[in-house]
């Protein structure tokens, strides 16, 4: 199993083990996992990441994810785009099998959906 696909497989099967809730988590640069916390006090609608696993892993952040609960496409949403403007890191929205890369470029909310059959992923590049 690729990198990739463990990291695709362990967002998913969080995702699924949180759901009805959203399920929220950090990808590092080496393309692995980390669970986190959902601190939201809406957390069937919205997420906040535990800041303390923000400060555990502070250098070795590629990104977050989050994830749309029981979504069969869970493209990014309006709400998501305010999280773009951290622009440092990477955004990554899905739920089981499904899921999205997503920015902003000029204020606009751009994704593209990541291909779990493709094997070559990097953190450069996911």
């Amino acid at each position: 199993m690729s990198k990739f696909e463990e990291l695709v497989s362990k967002m998913g099967n969080h995702s699924l083990s949180e759901y009805p809730k959203e399920a929220c988590g950090i990808i590092t640069k080496s393309l692995d996992y980390i669970p986190t916390k959902n601190l939201s006090r809406n957390p069937k609608n919205s997420f906040v990441i535990d800041p303390l696993a923000i400060i555990e892993h502070y250098d070795n952040i590629w990104g977050f994810f989050h994830s749309h609960p029981g979504s069969t496409d869970p493209i990014p949403s309006s709400k998501d785009l305010a999280s773009t403007s951290f622009t440092e890191y990477n955004f990554v929205v899905g739920f089981g099998s499904n899921f999205y890369k997503y920015w902003s470029v000029d204020g606009e909310l751009r994704f593209e959906r990541l291909n779990e059959s493709r094997t070559n992923y990097n953190a450069t590049d996911l």
